[in-house]
Formats: C-alpha cells, structure tokens, sequence
C-alpha cells in the first residue's frame, strides 16, 4: 500500500505541476524557435545601412586637434569622423547644452545641431535600401520616447521608411550620428526575448524571480515523469494503481 501511496502522489503533482508550467513550456518552445530562426545580424538591423563608412582623407583636416584643444579645453572623447563627406571633430564638453558638439576639421568652426533636412541626408546616407521616408519626428521628451529606444539617446531625429518591416533610423540630433535602428521582426523579437525570460517590462531582468519560480517547477514535474518512466519501463510489474 506505501508503494501505491507513492505512486499515487508522483501522478499527481507531476500532473499538476505540468498543468501549471505547461503553458510557458510551450511559450519557451515557441518564442525560441522564433529566434533562433532569423539571423541575429538581420534582428539587429545590420542590413538596414551601408557597410562601410566614408573614409578620411587626411589631407583634408586642416584644423589641428591641437587648436580644438585650446579653444575648447573641457573636450571630451574626442573622436575624428565623417558627417556625410565632411571630415568633423564629435566631442563632448560636460554640463553643457548641448552635450555632444561638431567642429569642421578644415576650418574649426562649431557646427549646429542637426536640423531636419541634414537628418535626412545622414539618413539617406546611410540607408541602403530604396525606398522613400514615409515619416520623420524629432523626439525630444522622455515621454516621446518609445518602448524600443533608450531616453539616453534623445534628443533624436526617429525617420521612418516606407518599406515592408517598416525600418526606422534614429539619428542623434547633437551628434548626427546614428544611434541605432529597427525593424518590425526586431519588435516582434524584443517581445518574444521578454516572453522567454518571463520579463515582460523591459526585457532586461533575466534573472526575475517569476522565471525561476516557473523553471524550478519545471525541474520537479521533469523529476517526477522521470520517476514515473523508470518505474513503468524497468519495473512493469510494480504493484502501482493504474
């Protein structure tokens, strides 16, 4: 009788453990098929934009670092690089407004903030498809923002295409740079990341409470059918209620 007892139980909470877990086994199943279908260089929108940068000809820098030092002295991170085809200086400068400032590399001058129309160049610039700009936003509030963006970024130019997948650049309205993209099987992909680890915020808790919770109960009803299987397969006459 100890031995049906035992058995009795196993069943049972194996039963209801899977009844439980059972749901999320399959969102498990579903949403890793999902990503580990796409290519993660596709998910991150690499094919969105041109491979390769503009290069520098340094023959064209005629504005020593050296003077860019001396006229703004709080510079930091420091980096020579491209706006469009223009060689430029992007630094930061602390407690400033605005934090990130372009100079010209050939004639030292401070260059403005990115307006609209130079955002669809830099845009247009480094696309590489072809379709046309369905709609361009500047996102200046944290409350503009959307769930697919970081707020550090803002203030940012969002220019959407017109294109299946509906691909979005962001592009910095300090910097001009571009800060990043997406597409809508990135979307469906952050949705089914937060699925996956049960995380339904934002997506960046891979260790939440609720997924361990569902993972340690998984571990038992698997305990249990494991049990279950032994005692059928290598004891089938064990004195069990069927």
């Amino acid at each position: 009788m100890k031995g049906k007892f035992m058995i009795r139980s196993i069943r049972k909470y194996h039963k209801w453990l899977m009844a439980f877990v059972g749901v999320q086994f399959l969102f498990w199943s579903l949403t890793g098929l999902y990503m580990v279908s796409f290519d993660i260089h596709y998910i991150h929108g690499e094919t969105l934009v041109k491979e390769n940068e503009a290069s520098i000809a340094l023959s064209q820098v005629t504005y020593p670092i050296s003077d860019l030092l001396a006229q703004y002295p709080k510079a930091e991170s420091i980096s020579l690089t491209t706006l469009i085809d223009r060689p430029v200086y992007l630094f930061s400068e602390p407690k400033s407004k605005p934090s990130w400032r372009l100079v010209d590399a050939k004639t030292g001058l401070i260059l403005p903030v990115i307006d609209k129309m130079m955002a669809i160049h830099i845009a247009e610039s480094k696309y590489s498809g072809n379709s046309e700009i369905k709609s361009i936003r500047l996102l200046s509030e944290s409350t503009d923002v959307p769930p697919e963006l970081s707020s550090r970024y803002i203030p940012v130019w969002k220019i959407d295409y017109d294109q299946f997948s509906s691909p979005t650049l962001y592009i910095s309205k300090e910097s001009g740079k571009l800060v990043t993209k997406r597409h809508d099987f990135w979307r469906l992909f952050d949705w089914m990341w937060r699925f996956h680890i049960m995380d339904y915020d934002d997506g960046e808790n891979v260790a939440n409470w609720f997924l361990l919770l569902v993972a340690s109960l998984g571990i038992l009803a698997a305990f249990a059918g494991a049990v279950l299987t032994y005692i059928r397969v290598f004891k089938p006459n064990y004195n069990e209620v069927k």
